[in-house]
């Protein structure tokens, strides 16, 4: 019997290193559907045996598998992101319910002296 695949925790520096690609990958996509937009209109305005208008109709079908690919590429991506925010947010959940876990966070105890308040409030 298998156990499920825990996903490892991601760093800061990696989190944003996800950003980065999808941020990237996000506006590849749209330069690429910006293109295809332009190369239909050229393509549109050719005859059928206008070479610029056949080598845009033939841009437009590569243009459209590049396209596809960043796609599944941004959707990998946002999975990604979506993940490692729904863990950080059950870590910070995890956090809220035992608030003794860091020091920051704890209450004061008998006997501890609150060094953070100041008496000239």
């Amino acid at each position: 019997m298998s156990s499920p695949v825990r996903p490892l925790a991601l760093s800061d520096q990696d989190v944003a290193e996800l950003k980065s690609r999808h941020l990237a990958c996000s506006l590849l996509v749209k330069g690429c559907q910006t293109a295809i937009f332009d190369f239909r209109e050229r393509a549109a305005r050719g005859t059928a045996t206008d070479q610029q208008a056949l080598a845009a109709h033939r841009t437009v079908e590569i243009l459209e598998d590049i396209l596809e690919s960043w796609c599944n590429t941004l959707s990998v991506l946002r999975s990604a992101l979506n993940q490692t925010s729904a863990q950080r947010m059950a870590a910070g959940q995890w956090l809220e319910v035992n608030p003794g876990v860091h020091e920051r966070t704890s209450r004061p105890r008998m006997g501890h002296i609150d060094t953070t308040r100041t008496d000239e409030s």
